[in-house]
């Protein structure tokens, strides 16, 4: 008598991988991760998603803990809830600048990789074209930073009310439009604080020549804004033009800009910053385009960067910007002269 296959091992609901070194803090570092399958149990059809917090939050606070049971069942996908670099309040007593993105966005698409690989040594049944991704404040400046840095992996990402990436005013703390955010760099080649023009213009998601790659990479792929027109704090005369230059490179994006006539009571609730409930936010806006069966549903149809296992780049002024796809994924700057 011939045995019944084994259905594969449960994923674990909190993992611990590792992250590629900080500069500002070397040695060792670890990524904590909640995962979410959908209660339903895996099917050849189901995804993976990031849900990607705030600036200043946590990975497994209940909100977000609970967004992710939401959209794990709501959209056949295993949810990833990240603590990438610098999560929780403790930043704030650290005398080193913000990553704003860069680090970060790596933390997240190493949990999307630590994930997959599992899913895959467990012989379970997913879908590798239907990976998304959802980020709110500054989780949504590390989203759109991870369809950057993995051009060939996501059929949606959803930013819901981000940074519109690493401008002057909130590098230097300039206060900019009302906002208060300083991710305290500074302008002096001495200081270690120094922002170097090059990271400068790899954390601008919004940098015409970068997106015209991502799009030539990734032409399946989703881009949906939700921002409030009353946003100060991530202000929204930046993502505005972020948005701009993104339509100008041929993305799809799905520009959703609040104002007074859109709140409803339920999902907004106002037109700043906070916006309201942001998960009823994310599914007012976002539905059709992560629901399995939604009239836009989104997947991609090519191998994903983990699958392709090859290097993207993203010129600078002064080099390159290597993602690495070899092994876990890692990002480095090439400068052209040594």
């Amino acid at each position: 008598m011939t045995a019944r296959p084994q259905p594969p091992a449960p994923l674990e609901p909190r993992l611990q991988i590792d992250a590629q070194e900080w500069p500002f803090l070397p040695g060792p570092r670890k990524i904590n991760l909640f995962v979410q399958p959908p209660d339903a149990g895996l099917t050849a059809d189901t995804g993976l998603m990031l849900v990607l917090h705030n600036w200043g939050g946590l990975y497994d606070e209940p909100h977000y803990l609970q967004w992710c049971r939401t959209f794990a069942d709501r959209y056949n996908v295993v949810a990833l809830s990240v603590n990438y670099l610098q999560s929780g309040p403790a930043w704030r007593e650290q005398i080193h600048p913000y990553d704003h993105g860069y680090l970060q966005a790596v933390d997240a698409i190493r949990a999307l990789h630590a994930i997959r690989r599992r899913l895959l040594d467990r012989r379970a049944a997913f879908n590798q074209r239907r990976i998304f991704g959802m980020g709110v404040s500054g989780g949504g400046n590390v989203i759109q930073m991870a369809l950057k840095f993995a051009p060939h992996t996501f059929a949606c990402g959803v930013d819901i009310c981000g940074m519109p990436g690493l401008t002057d005013g909130i590098a230097y703390g300039l206060r900019e439009f009302g906002s208060d955010l300083d991710a305290k760099y500074s302008r002096d080649p001495q200081s270690p604080n120094y922002l170097p023009p090059d990271l400068q213009e790899i954390r601008d998601f919004g940098r015409l020549d970068h997106c015209r790659l991502l799009r030539l990479a990734n032409p399946d792929l989703k881009i949906v804004i939700i921002h409030g027109i009353d946003d100060h704090k991530c202000p929204v005369v930046h993502k505005i033009g972020q948005f701009q230059r993104m339509v100008h490179a041929g993305l799809d994006v799905d520009g959703r800009f609040l104002t007074p006539l859109d709140v409803d009571g339920r999902a907004v609730a106002n037109t700043g910053h906070s916006l309201g409930d942001r998960e009823q936010i994310l599914i007012k806006y976002a539905d059709h385009y992560l629901k399995p069966a939604g009239p836009f549903a989104r997947s991609r149809s090519s191998p994903t960067d983990f699958e392709r296992a090859k290097p993207v780049e993203y010129p600078t002024s002064n080099g390159r910007v290597i993602i690495d796809y070899a092994a876990a994924p890692t990002v480095r700057f090439q400068p052209n002269h040594p």
